[in-house]
């Protein structure tokens, strides 16, 4: 691995996990809103990207209240859709994909719960809530840094 994919990797894991723990209030529970899930687009725009924003979020979710379960299932979850988004050809629905793999989430609060929930509810939520961040905030970012040939040109690992 070149020098500078691993300078990459590590920038894009060190600030998914600081933008999670700095808002660590609302990146657990059954409405997540982890502003770092924004860089999930990065999956889209270079698979490179799948696998440092999987580390990521496996380390992200080591200050879970669920522990080591879901830094396992969480880090499933993200690779699932971080994978798909790397094999979409679209950047709209690209982002649907962390939404969609949430039922791995609501299947985990359901299991791991402590007290009864709706699955349905819960599950609804944590979708809802990745795609205000991902599609509704994210998309029109990457949007904007897709138009910028400078920015592109630091982001793909040509």
């Amino acid at each position: 691995m070149k020098t500078n994919k691993l300078v990459k990797g590590g920038i894009v894991i060190a600030l998914y996990v600081v933008l999670t723990y700095a808002f660590s209030s609302l990146a657990y529970g059954p409405l997540q809103f982890r502003l770092s899930e924004i860089m999930t687009l990065l999956a889209f725009i270079d698979p490179f990207y799948v696998l440092p924003l999987t580390l990521a979020c496996a380390i992200s979710n080591i200050g879970s209240p669920f522990g080591i379960i879901d830094v396992i299932f969480g880090a499933l979850a993200s690779f699932l859709a971080l994978y798909s988004m790397s094999k979409t050809k679209n950047i709209f629905v690209a982002s649907l994909w962390p939404a969609v793999f949430s039922i791995i989430i609501g299947l985990e609060i359901l299991f791991l719960s402590k007290e009864p929930i709706n699955f349905f509810l819960v599950t609804g939520q944590i979708m809802l809530s990745q795609f205000i961040v991902v599609s509704i905030i994210g998309v029109p970012i990457f949007k904007f840094i897709q138009k910028n040939d400078y920015m592109m040109n630091i982001l793909k690992n040509d």
